[in-house]
Order: C-alpha cells, then sequence, then structure tokens
C-alpha cells in the first residue's frame, strides 16, 4: 500500500509541476486503487485525473487558437493572391508599373493590420 501512495505522490508532483507523466502508468495506478486503495487515494486520483484533463484542453485550446489567428491572417492574402493572379487584362493595377509595389504594400499592411488586432485584442 505504501508503494501505491509513493507512486501516488510521484504523479501529483509531476502534475503540479507540468511534467509529463506516463499515462499508461498513471491509470495502471488507478486500477491498483480501486482494488486495493483507500477512499481518500481514489478521490486524489480523481482530483489528478481531472487536473491533468484539464491541462491537456488548456493546451489543445491554445494550440487551436494559434492555428485560427494564422488561417485568419492568411485568408486574405489568398484572396489577393487569387483576385490579381487571374489572366484578364481589365483587373486593377496588373499592368501598371508600380503595381506590384502596391500588392506588396496591401499585403503588407492587412498582415500588420491584422497583427495589431490581435495583440491589441490579447490574442496573440
Amino acid at each position: 500500500m505504501e508503494d501505491i501512495e509513493k507512486k501516488l505522490s510521484q504523479f501529483e508532483e509531476d502534475i503540479f509541476n507540468d511534467k509529463d507523466i506516463d499515462v499508461k502508468e498513471f491509470y495502471k495506478l488507478k486500477k491498483q486503487l480501486l482494488h486495493h486503495g483507500s477512499k481518500k487515494l481514489i478521490d486524489l486520483h480523481i482530483i489528478l485525473e481531472t487536473m491533468l484533463d484539464k491541462q491537456h484542453n488548456e493546451l489543445m485550446n491554445r494550440r487551436l487558437n494559434l492555428l485560427t489567428i494564422w488561417s485568419t491572417i492568411f485568408l486574405p492574402l489568398s484572396f489577393y493572391t487569387g483576385l490579381w493572379g487571374m489572366n484578364f487584362d481589365d483587373v486593377p493595377l496588373i499592368t501598371d508599373d508600380n503595381g506590384f509595389w502596391v500588392f506588396m504594400g496591401l499585403t503588407i499592411l492587412t498582415i500588420g493590420g491584422m497583427w495589431v488586432y490581435f495583440k491589441k485584442n490579447k490574442w496573440l
């Protein structure tokens, strides 16, 4: 029983210190606790399991947030490229000598504007 308590204590320290844990071992310990452990230890394991799930959810949310922001930044750029990449002579600025630089300026302004907007709203 002491061995189980030590393992649980080690998992508790690792979870609180944001260290990676072996999930298989974590759930093997839960199985041992269900067979041999006290109610107090089982409750502690359930709390640790909830904390571990919360940490994984927060990590996934941060990654999805970043992916969404990058997608939002590149969406107008894809539109610009599609618009000026058409094979028509009537596309504005396509035959102009400064058309490339206008396109580059618009692209940089779009990226900069979105970056400032996301920073201002503390999304980045």
